[in-house]
């Protein structure tokens, strides 16, 4: 605790320069009295936080000085020093409040930890008050953000402000940016209460300065008013009244909350102005929450909405295209063997991008199958070598075309596994296939396969311009890519790692990217043992 300012009184000397030698060693700050009624001098001429005294002194004793002191000083804690043949005292000391008591002779130890534990308890037992005295205003804060309807919110507010202010009406209006149009209100109590905001354009005008100037307005007792005011609440029909802004910040107000007493001579305790602007403070924080809630869920909705067109946009174009484009790719292929020459290479081109076309088209449909949940695993025992082969195979003449080498490291105890071979093929032919798409010319990829416990581990690497750090998160969403749409130099519509990612986590396993601009990048699929 160390920095408390101690007044240690007792009559014998040695028992002093202990007692101060060892707190001011600890950090406190210690002044010393002979008696009780030096005590109670000093704690008027300067504030203690602990009094350490003995309770036989000559004079006023230990227990009379302490509560002479508590009359001026009720937070001072207090810690009894007692001798032999005494404790009939320390019992009636602890029974007025003193905290702890140190029996003579004591070492420095036991002084210590009879003060350090004084003060402590002290502390806690202020931190308890002072949570008690929020706890109100908590639990209201709680109630106001728990509501997410705005109307709803509203007639909250103004029912409790009524209540815990003890008033006949209250008014809470919403105003648009130029405090002109009136965005929603409530009042209180509903039945049978005219509503006090279009009766009276004078009000009208209170309430828009006020919003301008952010200040709480008090106006108690229509009789000792002139003027504006008094015409004011002999048209609202009140007595005495309290406008408070309702603002997140000063200078961005939302509308006013007012409180209203009709009967005369009926006016608001000295408290009540406080209180309703913490309650107001609260309940812009509350509404403004509200009101973005709702305008999150409007944007939600219309997300979904957006979503459920493209992906049936998606599904409608993809079924559309297959069978033109199955007819086209048939054609074409005749087309290739019976040429020769150009025309042959004319042919071969557009097989080539028919085959680029019905892989997108194959990606489209895998993610709208992983989108609405229909794409199902089915299990049979295969061999990871296998299908690592096979891709290889697949696309090793890709690599070829551009200079490119392929490396596969394979752990020697790596077994058949239980998984679904065509997804394992799909998820390792796309991220092998951007590894040579992204890979420059004469560049190297490693493909790697690892016993990792209860799960098989497989990865790409490639010698690629590397993903920033930032970006290893986005580019597993859908249609993302690292390059500007408009400026990119590779092909693609960004869904790959989109597939390779719904359909390692459909099979229960984790895909992650390793990555630095510059050192290329690696790619981590995991397929659990079933």
């Amino acid at each position: 605790m160390a920095g408390e300012k101690i007044l240690i009184a007792d009559d014998e000397e040695h028992i002093r320069e202990l007692c101060a030698r060892t707190l001011s060693a600890e950090g406190y700050q210690v002044h010393c009295v002979e008696d009780g009624l030096q005590a109670v001098e000093a704690a008027r001429r300067e504030p203690f936080d602990l009094l350490l005294t003995d309770i036989l002194m000559p004079g006023l004793g230990g227990l009379e000085a302490a509560q002479a002191i508590q009359e001026f000083a009720p937070d001072i804690v207090c810690v009894v020093i007692t001798g032999h043949g005494t404790m009939d005292l320390v019992i009636e000391a602890l029974k007025l409040g003193f905290y702890e008591f140190v029996a003579k002779p004591f070492t420095p130890d036991e002084l210590l930890r009879a003060v350090n534990h004084a003060l402590e308890r002290e502390q806690l037992r202020r931190e308890n008050v002072r949570l008690k005295a929020l706890l109100p205003l908590f639990e209201l804060n709680k109630a106001f953000m728990s509501i997410v309807d705005v109307p709803s919110l509203l007639q909250q507010v103004v029912d409790v402000a009524r209540q815990a202010v003890n008033a006949d009406h209250s008014l809470l209006v919403l105003l648009d940016y130029n405090r002109r149009k009136v965005l929603a209100r409530a009042i209180s109590p509903v039945s049978g209460q005219r509503d006090l905001w279009p009766s009276s354009d004078r009000f009208q005008r209170i309430v828009r300065q006020l919003m301008e100037s952010g200040e709480q307005l008090v106006v108690q007792e229509r009789g000792v008013w002139n003027g504006a005011l008094a015409d004011v609440m002999s048209d609202l029909g009140v007595h005495s009244f309290i406008l408070t802004p309702l603002a997140v910040k000063p200078d961005r107000p939302l509308g006013i909350l007012g409180v209203f007493r009709a009967t005369e001579g009926a006016t608001f305790n000295s408290g009540d102005p406080t209180l309703l602007t913490v309650l107001s403070g609260q309940a812009a924080i509350a509404i403004e929450n509200a009101r973005l809630f709702q305008e999150i869920q409007r944007a939600y909705q219309e997300l979904q909405q957006l979503d459920r067109m493209k992906s049936e946009f998606i599904n409608i174009a993809a079924h559309e295209l297959r069978t033109p484009l199955a007819i086209l790719m048939g054609h074409a292929d005749l087309l290739e063997s019976e040429l020769s020459g150009t025309l042959q290479e004319r042919a071969r081109a557009i097989v080539r991008n028919a085959v680029r076309l019905r892989d997108l088209i194959a990606d489209m449909l895998d993610l709208r199958q992983l989108e609405i949940g229909k794409m199902r695993i089915r299990l049979e025992e295969l061999s990871v070598r296998q299908v690592i082969k096979d891709v290889v195979t697949d696309t090793v003449s890709l690599a070829r075309a551009k200079e490119q080498t392929i490396e596969v490291h394979e752990s020697a105890d790596l077994q058949p596994i239980r998984a679904d071979p065509q997804k394992l093929y799909i998820v390792l032919s796309n991220l092998l296939s951007n590894a040579i798409k992204f890979t420059p010319p004469g560049g190297h990829i490693e493909v790697r396969a690892l016993e990792r416990g209860e799960e098989i581990q497989i990865s790409v690497r490639d010698t690629g311009p590397g993903i920033p750090s930032h970006l290893h998160d986005k580019i597993f969403e859908s249609f993302y890519q690292v390059e500007e749409s408009l400026t990119r130099e590779h092909e693609g519509m960004g869904l790959g790692l989109s597939i390779v990612k719904g359909m390692v986590e459909l099979w229960g396993g984790q895909v992650w990217v390793e990555s630095e601009v510059g050192k290329g990048s690696e790619f981590f699929f995991t397929i659990p043992r079933r």
